[in-house]
């Protein structure tokens, strides 16, 4: 019994080092993925853009929705003048018309968050072979996101290289409403 017990804690002790030493040294990195997503000058670029897209936007569905509510306001004052027959067509024409102006309304406004996803997605994929090369330079083995580090060295933190590189590799980020 007590040879097996002996065994069990030999085997216990030493699985632990083998295990170690099939993993290779590790050095951490720390990025600040926000940082380069707001301050990188793609993004900023892309932020312009994106308002300007939205303000247009914005215009286009606050001269719908007067023209909606013009629309409105006629079928409401013909309604008196107008055959029962006749005003129910209208008023199911019109309930469609606002059905079908809401859905492309709500669709502007997706698009508008499409876009915004769009645009980071595009700044993401650039910082991957910078993330990579410095990585490489570095001996960085893990990467971790900066709002998932509680503490880290300043060393550690490679944002600001990485935000040289894009902004010199990636200056502007076309963003298009079509």
């Amino acid at each position: 019994m007590n040879k097996k017990i002996l065994t069990f804690i030999t085997v216990f002790c030493l699985v632990p080092f083998f295990s170690l030493a099939e993993y290779p040294s590790t050095s951490i990195g720390v990025i600040d993925l926000n940082k380069i997503l707001s301050e990188s000058d793609a993004a900023m670029n892309a932020a312009e853009q994106i308002e300007e897209i939205a303000s247009n936007i914005e215009n286009e569905i606050k001269e719908s929705d007067q023209a909606i509510i013009n629309e409105q306001n006629l079928l409401i004052e013909s309604q008196t003048i107008m055959a029962p027959e006749a005003f129910e067509t209208k008023r199911i024409d019109y309930e469609n018309k606002v059905q079908k102006y809401n859905a492309e309304r709500q669709a502007k406004l997706v698009k508008i968050d499409e876009l915004i996803a769009t645009s980071r997605n595009e700044v993401l994929l650039a910082m991957k072979p910078i993330l990579e090369e410095i990585a490489n330079e570095k001996g960085i083995t893990v990467l971790l996101e900066k709002g998932s580090v509680i503490l880290n060295a300043d060393k550690m933190d490679i944002t600001d290289s990485v935000l040289k590189m894009l902004n010199k590799e990636m200056p502007k980020l076309k963003v298009s409403r079509d």
